[in-house]
């Protein structure tokens, strides 16, 4: 099984992309998610190709049932994840495309996504497309296929907070 969100923010991908890339944006939304941003660097110009790292502590009670369940025997109530994402260069239109690995080493997971940032008439889309992987043996699978909605979910909500951040 595997995730895909896409959604439609009202604004030039220019500046939807300078927010996904921002650290007080990725604060704010990580915050909203019940987590906290534990570190975060970007590198790289806005006008050319970038690569964000970040690490995020999440509560693990914010985690699908069947994670939480094996989380909560053996990882306590909070879960490290590093974020990892390496975008291009913008095209002549302003789009973009970026490669997201999300690694809970705790838990034996990765998540990996192709994010596509793409012009339209009335501003940008975003689209995200990944599966997750967990190599616990016996139960991984069954993690994997609960976690995978939810992180689908959660980029894309992290797509649509975009609109709110940048009409502030």
């Amino acid at each position: 099984m595997a995730f895909k969100e896409s959604t439609t923010v009202a604004h030039p991908p220019a500046d939807v992309f300078a927010a996904l890339v921002d650290e007080a944006f990725n604060r704010k939304v990580t915050e909203g998610l019940g987590g906290t941003l534990v570190a975060f660097e970007r590198q790289g110009e806005l006008t050319g190709p970038v690569s964000v790292t970040m690490v995020r502590s999440v509560p693990v009670n914010r985690l699908p049932e069947a994670v939480q369940k094996f989380a909560g025997k053996f990882l306590g109530d909070k879960l490290s994840l590093e974020q990892h994402e390496t975008w291009s260069a913008p095209g002549e239109d302003g789009s973009r495309t970026g490669q997201l690995v999300v690694t809970v080493a705790a838990a034996k997971t990765n998540a990996t996504a192709e994010q596509l940032l793409l012009p339209t008439d009335d501003g940008a889309e975003v689209r995200v497309t990944g599966a997750v992987e967990c190599r616990i043996p016996l139960v991984g699978s069954k993690i994997a296929q609960a976690a995978e909605p939810r992180v689908g979910k959660v980029l894309g909500r992290q797509a649509r907070e975009v609109a709110a951040w940048l009409g502030k």
